[in-house]
């Protein structure tokens, strides 16, 4: 899956976790080991249930994970009861040199919802994002995900996007 970034020349892609990655991903799982991230790469490979994305920028700049988890894994705090054929998105790491360039990263979550519903068959993506993470709510906003209603004593905003 590719997306065209701020550079004519320069691509966004994404791929599934695999052990390339683990030195990049260490820097955002800061308690796991080589050993258990491994074991996290094998249960996930080819899963439908948990699925672990990198964001790649020209074959090599890694720029994001996005680790989505399907109703059996998860529940989320808002109260909302994944469905089947519903997602959650769990973890969006951005990498902070990506903070600068507004076009890749707008596009990095258009790439991730066409990558879900064309791959994984999904029929809606929920996000929760915290009251206080401003640039998640822009970018949810951006990608074309609704707020849902929630509680407003919550400090949790639930997010969907449905084809």
């Amino acid at each position: 899956m590719a997306a065209q970034t701020s550079s004519p020349d320069s691509q966004l892609t994404l791929h599934h976790l695999c052990e390339e990655d683990f030195p990049w991903f260490l820097m955002w799982m800061t308690k796991e080991t080589t050993s258990s991230l491994s074991l996290l790469l094998q249960t996930t490979r080819n899963s439908k249930e948990i699925i672990m994305l990198t964001g790649v920028i020209d074959g090599r700049t890694r720029i994001s994970l996005l680790t989505l988890y399907a109703a059996s894994f998860t529940r989320l705090k808002t109260g909302y009861t994944i469905q089947a054929g519903e997602y959650s998105i769990q973890q969006l790491q951005v990498n902070p040199l990506l903070l600068n360039n507004q076009q890749a990263l707008f596009s990095l979550m258009e790439c991730y919802t066409a990558y879900i519903f064309s791959h994984i068959a999904a029929k809606k993506i929920l996000w929760e994002i915290h009251q206080l993470d401003k640039l998640y709510h822009e970018l949810a906003a951006k990608a074309g995900f609704r707020a849902m209603t929630g509680r407003p004593e919550m400090p949790w905003m639930l997010y969907e996007y449905a084809r």
